[in-house]
């Protein structure tokens, strides 16, 4: 019976250390007290191989879209009315031949271009970063193209992003979790922007800041890529 009793304190004194270890890493991670966000839908494999290509041209014999690769199309959007100004980024890798790796790649809406951080490591810390102004429509959803997708073998290669912390104006707002797929990702998350409409006059910009918490590898490269960061929500029409 002794012997039994210790087994089971051990056990209890095990489960007490392992949820106070979880608790520190998640608040040294940033994670505690803020929402914690899975894909709210995840899109259709990517396919930019020639059978893919020209599956792609039979369906878009109007010409909606201007390329495989683009994301929104000619119709009417969230980007009617959303205002994206500054881009920046914490770092950014050199440009290797024809491709550059700007931070402005992650919102052209373009899959065949991306924003791939610089930093020595797996880009653990990096961020990018966008200011929109005040009158900006409210956010209530970000979609996500995760990795360097222009190629399924690039993708492959480079780090894609695990964990993503989103903040607003300096503070933390909510940690999305992205799948490891070569596919759109959409998450929903807290609204953001200023609810009151009629008086906007004088209010801040609204930063958007997005930090690496942790990555998938990739299979050759430790350079950590974005291929678009894309918006939708709210006030526009």
């Amino acid at each position: 019976m002794k012997n039994k009793i210790i087994a089971l304190c051990t056990l209890i004194l095990v489960a007490i250390s392992t949820a106070l270890t979880e608790s520190k890493a998640q608040t040294m991670n940033g994670t505690a007290g803020i929402p914690e966000l899975s894909p709210k839908t995840i899109g259709n494999k990517l396919d930019f191989t020639p059978q893919g290509i020209k599956k792609f041209e039979k369906e878009n014999e109007d010409g909606m879209y201007d390329s495989v690769y683009d994301l929104m199309g000619g119709g009417c959007s969230f980007y009617c009315g959303c205002q994206i100004g500054e881009q920046k980024a914490s770092s950014t890798l050199k440009p290797q031949g024809r491709f550059d790796y700007k931070a402005s790649n992650a919102h052209d809406l373009n899959m065949a271009t991306a924003w791939v951080e610089g930093a020595p490591g797996d880009g653990i810390g990096e961020w990018i970063e966008y200011t929109l102004p005040a009158n900006n429509p409210r956010i209530t959803n970000i979609s996500i193209v995760n990795g360097l997708v222009r190629t399924k073998k690039a993708w492959t290669e480079n780090s894609r992003v695990e964990a993503l912390e989103v903040s607003v104006n300096g503070k933390k707002h909510c940690m999305l979790y992205l799948k490891d797929v070569y596919a759109v990702q959409e998450f929903e998350v807290p609204t953001i922007g200023y609810d009151d409409r009629d008086n906007l006059e004088g209010k801040p910009d609204i930063v958007i800041r997005f930090r690496i918490c942790s990555v998938y590898p990739g299979t050759r490269y430790k350079d950590t890529a974005i291929s678009d960061i894309f918006f939708d929500g709210m006030d526009v029409h």
